[in-house]
């Protein structure tokens, strides 16, 4: 494995510092998700708080962060409408506080007696927290028991890097069965579809030992639940955003989200989760088994959907080729990640992007962005644009690449050793924190 950290001055005389690394194939690259820690929901709403509606308070209003631990009882909620039979016992929650809880003189009340018994048992074991921009709105966060620090993960391995996109902003939270977490799009290990893809997004592909830049639907695969296959136009409609915002009346939806069945529910007219699909049949279902498996790329070895290419055959790419929401234009229909940068040219922040050179062997490229607090423009690097990103990753000799999630989650680790600094900073000595992610990649 080799890695190099290399300066560059931009166009407006401002530093970058880029770490490339180079290894061997992709056949030694896996998928990992690190553990989930009470400190990774901890620092999600630190830097809601010190940073995010702070900046943005016009956009916000109060806002609850929340997780519920296994061993806490979620109630039924009475009858399958309007939310159908849920399994997921966070998304339960968040139901329940969605239909029951009001903002009355800027408190928190509730109008059922066991969903504000709930509330409060979870706020005095610290799994909920609150922070208020200005606006006069409630607005629920369910947290995903899938969030953990890639550094404590894996120690055994030789590289480390976070992965693709996942549910982190308010906006990204279409519906009442999304959470945040959960990493957004394809992956594939070995033939084996770990996540679904999503979004129509360009996909980083390792087939029969060729590495490519395209695309793979939801259409192309088969989705097997409780022993049934279902393919989307054979025996069943498979609807995701942003294409629609809700299933059409009558039937049977099944909501999916990852590997997982969150909701069943009956009659049709279902919200279509952000970070998932609902599979929409016109006869009436129940779901016994809610776990989900995929066929259809059994000859992929690798497979991961990011976000925008970043050079495909040898070219950088000199716009956005994949689709993304601008939620500038709150009235089309949202789908995340909604906060990636609008100006493909301009707008810089730290990137990762993964590809391979000429010869199919892998490289890693991370630009290293300004801190959010602590910031010194003279001595900083000040991060890339998506264009200066695929242009120098291009000079350095990547044929076919994707832009994997940038920001605050971008980091490399070679070693157990990071030699750039995330962006992530603490208020009080500008020293890193680490953004917790649900899923990474590595090298063993």
């Amino acid at each position: 494995m080799e890695s190099e950290i290399i300066e560059r001055t931009l166009s407006g005389g401002e530093k970058l510092r880029v770490q490339t690394v180079r290894f061997d194939s992709f056949n030694d690259m896996g998928f990992m998700r690190p553990p989930f820690e009470k400190e990774a929901f901890e620092k999600l709403c630190t830097l809601y708080r010190e940073f995010t509606v702070p900046s943005y308070s016009f956009a916000f209003g109060t806002l609850v962060h929340f997780y519920v631990p296994e061993d806490v009882e979620i109630p039924d909620i009475d009858g399958e409408q309007p939310f159908g039979r849920i399994y997921d016992p966070t998304v339960r929650c968040n139901a329940l506080f969605r239909t029951h809880a009001r903002l009355r003189g800027g408190k928190i009340v509730f109008d059922n007696e066991r969903t504000e018994r709930l509330f409060s048992s979870l706020e005095k074991r610290g799994c909920v927290h609150v922070c208020r921009g200005r606006r006069n709105s409630l607005s629920f966060l369910p947290v995903a028991k899938g969030m953990g620090f890639i550094s404590r993960t894996r120690k055994d391995a030789r590289l480390k890097v976070n992965g693709g996109f996942f549910v982190m902003d308010l906006f990204d939270l279409g519906s009442v069965y999304d959470r945040v977490s959960g990493p957004i799009g394809l992956c594939v290990k070995d033939g084996r579809i770990l996540e679904p893809p999503l979004f129509d997004r360009e996909v980083l592909m390792v087939k029969n030992g060729t590495v490519s830049v395209g695309h793979t639907s939801l259409g192309e695969i088969g989705i097997l639940i409780d022993g049934t296959v279902y393919r989307g136009g054979v025996n069943a409609r498979i609807l995701s955003r942003p294409r629609c915002r809700r299933s059409p009346k009558g039937g049977t939806d099944i909501v999916v989200i990852g590997r997982r069945v969150i909701a069943c529910r009956r009659g049709g007219e279902c919200d279509i989760p952000s970070s998932g699909f609902v599979i929409h049949l016109d006869s009436e279902v129940t779901v016994s088994d809610p776990g989900v498996s995929y066929s259809g790329l059994e000859d992929v070895s690798f497979a991961i959907q990011g976000g925008n290419s970043a050079v495909r055959d040898g070219n950088p790419t000199e716009g956005f080729e994949s689709p993304f929401y601008d939620f500038r234009q709150f009235w089309k229909v949202s789908f995340p990640p909604s906060m990636y940068p609008l100006d493909y040219v301009k707008d810089r922040a730290p990137r990762i992007v993964l590809g391979a050179d000429r010869d199919g062997r892998p490289m890693l490229l991370w630009f290293e962005g300004a801190a959010k607090f602590g910031h010194d423009p003279k001595k900083d690097s000040v991060g890339a644009s998506l264009s200066e990103a695929a242009r120098i990753a291009a000079e350095l000799g990547m044929y076919n690449g994707v832009h994997l999630d940038g920001g605050g989650s971008a980091q490399i680790m070679v070693n157990g050793t990071r030699r750039l600094k995330i962006s992530d900073r603490n208020k009080d000595d500008f020293s890193e924190n680490e953004r917790a992610v649900p899923m990474g990649l590595y090298v063993i």
